[in-house]
């Protein structure tokens, strides 16, 4: 498993609004490779986390690159976001469910 790790700030006031918009943005990756999707805010700062779960790092790239991938990026920065993302990626080594 690989996990991709997105971080940046969020305008305080869209907070509730960028959850529902990011979840339409995710959900359709469940299709290709896409295991679980987290969505991390710390309200008082706008500090925003977005940990995706994918089958294997190969499926995480290809999707990155995906048009579909950009264009919510894309709209997500410009609409919620302060600046960019900072991306990150990790194989994930230990799980405890």
């Amino acid at each position: 498993m690989y996990a991709r790790v997105m971080s940046t700030d969020l305008k305080k006031e869209l907070i509730d609004e960028a959850a529902a918009e990011w979840k339409t943005h995710i959900a359709p990756f469940k299709e290709t490779g896409l295991e679980r999707a987290y969505m991390l805010v710390d309200r008082a700062t706008g500090k925003y986390l977005s940990i995706t779960i994918w089958e294997s790092e190969e499926k995480q790239k290809a999707n990155a690159a995906s048009p579909g991938q950009t264009a919510g990026r894309n709209a997500m920065t410009e609409k919620y976001f302060e600046q960019p993302p900072t991306p990150g990626g990790y194989e994930i080594v230990a799980v405890i469910e």
